[in-house]
């Protein structure tokens, strides 16, 4: 089970703070992956490269804002979506 703390007990990262477990986190990930298969047609592979990049940077990025913080805040959370959706989106449009 990831063991990500919550910054601060009355936050936002309180509430959601160790609720998500590897094998949905796991299943979440590679469920996306698969869902970006078709958004270039012309390279498969592209869109599920492109997600899986941009959770590998939000994970790099989430542990060292834990490091940092002591733990994630509801706006660690937002960050995150946002960063991940920029690089998604970067990566299915970067055709080269």
């Amino acid at each position: 089970h990831p063991t990500v703390p919550a910054a601060r007990p009355e936050g936002l990262g309180a509430l959601v703070a160790g609720t998500v477990g590897w094998g949905a986190l796991a299943l979440g990930a590679v469920a996306v992956a698969l869902a970006a298969v078709p958004a270039v047609p012309d390279r498969p592979w592209q869109g599920p490269l492109a997600v899986l990049g941009a959770l590998a940077v939000a994970a790099g990025l989430l542990r060292h804002l834990v490091r940092r913080f002591g733990g994630i805040t509801g706006d660690v959370l937002g960050a995150l979506v946002e960063i991940v959706t920029t690089l998604s989106y970067l990566g299915l449009v970067l055709t080269g």
